[in-house]
């Protein structure tokens, strides 16, 4: 074997390894990321789960608080309707009863209380959408940082925006723009 000739098969035998280094340290890189991501998931999920069932539970007990109020503030106008035109009816004849009138008023002024009592209680209930909000970004935050190391991941794989083609060099994340359709793929690939 001439001198030229071993130089070219030592060309190609290092061009070889250099690629097959360069493969290794990308697959270790993205087994690194793996194991961070998977981490990251085990603390994330359940975290993410359960702020989801308290944000249900809060959901769902504020809207059965505010149901309950409106119904009974329903009822209390109904009452106050036969009030009133018990209140009218005793005025055109006062004599006839005088302490009831005084009665009436005294109920109304109770009804008119307990709604304004009612009302202070609506307004506290309807807070919880502020706190529901911020619970919400919390978990979606959550979600998003779990999604985009998934998406970093892939990407260190060499998965190009079709899904399938490996690429010869890795890619940064935050130079890249990510198609939802192959991000979505990824996460039903991977059960998510």
């Amino acid at each position: 074997m001439s001198r030229k000739d071993w130089n070219v098969v030592m060309t190609k035998i290092k061009d070889e390894l250099s690629g097959l280094a360069k493969f290794i340290d990308r697959t270790r890189q993205g087994l690194d990321s793996i194991e961070t991501t998977v981490k990251m998931g085990t603390e994330k999920f359940p975290e993410a789960s359960c702020q989801l069932s308290d944000v249900t539970g809060d959901l769902e007990n504020a809207a059965n608080k505010i149901m309950n109020t409106v119904e009974e503030h329903l009822s209390d106008q109904e009452r106050t309707g036969a009030l009133i035109k018990a209140l009218e009816e005793w005025s055109a004849n006062p004599s006839a009863d005088p302490g009831k009138g005084a009665e009436l008023a005294k109920e109304l002024a109770a009804i008119n209380a307990k709604g304004k009592e009612s009302m202070m209680e609506l307004f506290a209930l309807m807070s919880f959408q502020d706190l529901t909000g911020q619970k919400l970004k919390k978990v979606i935050g959550s979600l998003d940082v779990v999604e985009k190391k998934l998406v970093e991941i892939a990407l260190s794989f060499g998965i190009d925006e079709a899904g399938l083609n490996a690429s010869s060099e890795p890619r940064k994340a935050g130079n890249v723009v990510i198609n939802q359709d192959v991000v979505d793929k990824l996460l039903k690939e991977l059960g998510a």
